[in-house]
């Protein structure tokens, strides 16, 4: 619908594309240009209601939201939200080839040191859950996991009495569809203890043996040097979530020896270090980043493990598609079984759940990401934007094809030309 007209590194502005036939209705976008950039959950609303931003998309944050509802609920504010559940989570993924955090055992450690609840209830509060895999609360296959998605098969016709039991059969096992035996990891200092000191973090600094009392992190001899505990976390400059990460995970981090350092980076930056698993040596442990998954949700390609191609479907080499293994995991049974929910068939959909499940328990157990939290995302805009869908469409970039702008004194269906110039999206 538009095409890139220009793009700094952090501000992208479009234009309608004038080759662009229609979406599935035949229909054409009738804003001129998007400008689409970042801002700061701080401010970002009171730039809204000053009309400095046209649309607000996918806000989280629960101060920001509180302020984005009293703006609309206000009287005669002109401005409108919606809401709809997000297909993807916030988490903390690590850098897996980095070698203090390469070990399993590690991980599981440093996700027993953080506080989700609390932290969820800091940053999303009431607009939020906590996740404990690989899913956004929004993708039907939570949906069916959590019970409140119906079975889809169609209950066959009176007389087949085969049909009918593999139909009932098929019914009972939706019903028993759970996501009960992931592993969960709640605030637990000692247990993280216990698994370090299994894993060899005995040594302090000096390489003898570590004690609580004195020393400031555990070590351990990896290859033949001494590797400290001494992490490093990175998140999004403007993101609130910087002094909920210091009082929620930091401090417990320090308890069971561990010492980590959170520190904000401009977006391009955290995206280049986020990306850049492979290609260059990391400067960080830990990144604190969300994601929204595709519609066709697809983890191979994000836990590919190097030079696989096994269970490749027929005249498909993976080793030559573009993807990022962002977290740097190399675990064959996480990948495959990744590989296998992509190759079940069309329409099998029970079966397609179950491979889910398999993956979100093995997810949780090697732990390449600490989930954080999935949510019920709002989008804020003044009332001159009509017809803007989102709950309707993926993207706010489908939704925005069929909107359009309006003066706020007409009350009129069709907009001139000048009404319908540009508008500000801020995600």
């Amino acid at each position: 619908p538009y095409r890139l007209a220009s793009f700094d590194g952090t501000t992208a502005t479009f234009e309608i594309n004038s080759r662009y036939k229609g979406n599935a209705a035949g229909i054409q976008p009738v804003i001129r240009r998007l400008v689409y950039t970042t801002a700061d959950n701080a401010d970002m609303v009171e730039k809204l209601s000053e009309g400095d931003y046209g649309l607000l998309n996918k806000c989280t944050n629960a101060q920001a939201l509180a302020e984005g509802v009293k703006l609309v609920s206000s009287k005669d504010s002109g401005f409108a939200m919606a809401s709809y559940p997000r297909t993807g989570l916030a988490y903390i993924s690590f850098c897996c080839e980095k070698a203090a955090v390469s070990s399993q055992a590690v991980r599981q450690a440093v996700a027993l040191c953080l506080d989700k609840d609390q932290l969820v209830e800091d940053y999303v509060g009431s607009f939020g859950l906590r996740t404990d895999g690989y899913y956004g609360i929004g993708q039907w296959m939570y949906m069916a996991a959590n019970g409140t998605l119906a079975y889809p098969g169609e209950e066959p016709q009176e007389g087949d009495a085969q049909a009918q039991e593999k139909y009932d059969a098929d019914l009972e096992a939706w019903d028993e569809l759970s996501l009960d035996d992931v592993r969960v990891y709640d605030l637990d200092v000692e247990e993280a203890v216990r698994l370090l000191e299994e894993d060899g973090w005995v040594l302090n600094r000096e390489g003898e043996d570590f004690d609580p009392e004195t020393d400031d992190v555990r070590c351990r001899e990896i290859d033949g040097e001494l590797t400290a505990l001494d992490l490093s976390l990175v998140y999004p400059e403007g993101n609130r979530i910087g002094e909920s990460l210091e009082e929620n995970f930091t401090c417990y981090l320090q308890e069971a020896g561990i010492a980590l350092t959170v520190r904000a980076v401009p977006m391009d930056e955290l995206t280049k270090l986020y990306y850049s698993a492979g290609d260059e040596e990391r400067s960080c442990d830990m990144i604190y980043v969300a994601t929204n998954f595709d519609v066709d949700f697809d983890p191979s390609l994000t836990f590919k493990v190097e030079g696989a191609d096994e269970g490749a479907d027929e005249g498909e080499d993976l080793t030559s598609i573009d993807v990022n293994n962002v977290t740097g995991i190399s675990d064959q049974q996480l990948y495959d079984l990744a590989v296998a929910m992509r190759r079940t068939e069309p329409g099998e959909v029970l079966e397609y759940c179950q491979k889910w499940v398999e993956f979100q328990k093995r997810f949780a157990e090697v732990m390449p990401m600490i989930p954080v939290y999935s949510n019920v995302y709002f989008d804020f805009y003044p009332k001159v934007l009509h017809n803007y869908r989102i709950s309707e469409f993926v993207s706010w970039g489908q939704a925005v094809v069929e909107a359009y702008l309006s003066d706020p004194a007409d009350d009129v269906e069709e907009m001139s030309e000048e009404t319908t110039e540009e508008m500000e999206v801020i995600d």
